[in-house]
């Protein structure tokens, strides 16, 4: 009777406080204490939208609630974009960006090319980001690291939060229980990528007010009924979710799961459930444990993007392709040695599957 209360007095406070909001919900991003709204904006499809399509999305996206903004160093023009559909409009937005920097000096370097990508004074959050090995945490929080030079720029206002990346729940969980100084954690997370070390990293998070940033909720654009995939990580008790949008529409059907964060009823969450029971079988986690390959392949790098270019979308097929043609080693040079199989703790069969994703990026369009 207890529980039932407080959630009554939950429900009523949620409905005031989109009564005098109003539009789309917004939660604390942890200890940075910035309010966000529950569905952001991803950035890396808009790096192929000619400029003036991305400034519109961008702007559409503004003027529908949507304030967190993630975009990359390494997604393309993707900071241009953003700088640009932004302009006019700062005070509304919440930028976060990142760069795989490791080190004092290339933090440092990285944070000031981002302010010229921008054209802003201060970046809101700033990201390490993809950090998926012991060794690479080890370097970026030594004496000399990346953060060291993150705290440096934040003294200075040139970045005012500091958050870390990555596709390894368990190094992440460890990153932020050793180092108070990130304060949000973004990964991977959706209802087929929902192993226990993520709902582990999300406790732990909380436990210590990090924000948590979650990345690829439909899986790289694979899973169906986005608007349910999107209700279920939210019930999560997650702070913010930030899926691709190219189109008009997807803003639209994302803002409405944003301006009501409804959990999933019974009838849907089997639905779902049912929907992804064929795509669980051969799908990659994104786990990483496969890795390293002994001939240098980049093995979930690749999965994910054969999986983007089976959504038909052409523009992202385009993206996808590319970036596997600028790839210094593929499919073929594997030697079929059979390692990544004997790793992968879902017993994939990963060289299969490296094979058609393959047959995907390379077909002509």
């Amino acid at each position: 009777m207890e529980f039932l209360f407080f959630g009554k007095i939950n429900k009523i406070k949620i409905k005031i406080y989109k009564e005098r909001r109003g539009g789309m919900e917004k939660r604390r991003l942890g200890k940075t204490g910035l309010e966000v709204s529950v569905i952001g904006f991803g950035g890396i499809p808009i790096q192929r939208l000619p400029m003036r399509k991305a400034r519109e999305i961008i702007r559409l996206a503004i003027d529908r609630g949507i304030n967190f903004f993630d975009t990359a160093q390494g997604y393309g023009d993707s900071e241009v974009k953003i700088g640009e559909g932004i302009k006019g409009k700062r005070d509304k937005c919440i930028i976060a960006t990142k760069s795989p920097c490791r080190k004092e000096k290339e933090a440092i370097q990285h944070v000031e090319k981002a302010l010229k990508r921008l054209k802003v004074d201060f970046i809101d959050l700033y990201q390490i980001h993809h950090v998926s090995k012991s060794s690479e945490l080890e370097m970026v929080i030594s004496c000399g690291g990346a953060l060291d030079g993150l705290l440096k720029l934040k003294e200075k206002g040139k970045i005012k939060h500091i958050g870390i990346t990555g596709h390894n729940p368990s190094l992440l969980k460890e990153a932020i229980e050793k180092r108070e100084e990130f304060e949000t954690v973004q990964f991977p997370f959706n209802i087929v990528e929902d192993e226990e070390d993520k709902f582990s990293l999300i406790k732990a998070a909380k436990n210590l007010s990090v924000g948590t940033i979650i990345m690829k909720p439909l899986a790289g654009g694979v899973l169906p009924h986005p608007s349910l995939c999107l209700r279920w990580i939210l019930q999560q008790g997650v702070d913010t979710v930030i899926p691709g949008m190219i189109l008009p529409s997807e803003v639209e059907e994302n803002v409405k799961v944003g301006e009501e964060v409804l959990p999933l009823s019974e009838k849907e969450l089997s639905l779902l459930k049912d929907s992804v029971k064929e795509l669980e079988k051969e799908f990659c986690r994104r786990c990483m444990y496969c890795m390293p390959c002994p001939e240098g392949i980049h093995i979930y790098l690749i999965q994910e993007l054969g999986d983007k270019v089976k959504v038909g979308v052409e523009e992202v097929k385009k993206m996808c392709q590319e970036m596997y043609t600028r790839l210094p080693k593929n499919v073929e040079d594997c030697t079929e040695c059979g390692e990544c199989e004997e790793k992968c703790p879902y017993n994939l069969p990963v060289r299969k599957m490296l094979r058609e994703k393959h047959r995907l990026l390379t077909q002509r369009i």
